[in-house]
């Protein structure tokens, strides 16, 4: 029996793959356990146009994130941390509190896994790091100061 299956089934295949299966496994285990559904010519069609829908939806929103890291190339953020005499912060700086100002400051809305930091910052002053994606990279500099 071709099945569309709606998850991931472990031996089977993943989800949205056309799979022939034994007849008794689709009807008492993947159709009842709502992993698959029978596939008639009508649903591979529907199917197969949902797919592309959502295919196509994930190279725009690719697409859109390539363009908000162009527009960071060379881009200065500031954060203002408390800090020790010498020079050291009481709270290291992450991926979470760069994203933070990058948002508020360049009102650009990364996903943090696109921050690269080597380690957090825990020091005043200028600290460059990357912002990766699989279509563009751009350098970006963060101001930390001290703030009372």
């Amino acid at each position: 029996m071709k099945i569309i299956l709606l998850k991931d089934v472990g031996g089977v295949g993943r989800h949205g793959e056309v799979k022939e299966v034994a007849d008794g496994f689709a009807l008492n285990k993947l159709i009842p356990a709502g992993l698959a559904q029978q596939a008639t010519p009508e649903k591979i069609k529907s199917h197969a146009a949902e797919m592309q829908k959502a295919h196509d939806a994930r190279e725009h929103e690719q697409q859109a994130l390539v363009a908000k890291v162009q527009s960071l190339e060379g881009a200065r953020v500031e954060i203002g941390a408390r800090a020790t005499e010498k020079g050291g912060l009481f709270k290291s700086l992450g991926v979470a509190d760069i994203q933070k100002a990058i948002r508020e400051q360049r009102n650009v809305e990364l996903p943090t896994d696109t921050i690269a930091l080597e380690k957090p910052i825990k020091e005043i002053g200028d600290h460059e790091l990357t912002i990766k994606t699989a279509g563009a990279n751009a350098r970006l500099v963060v101001a930390v100061k001290k703030v009372d």
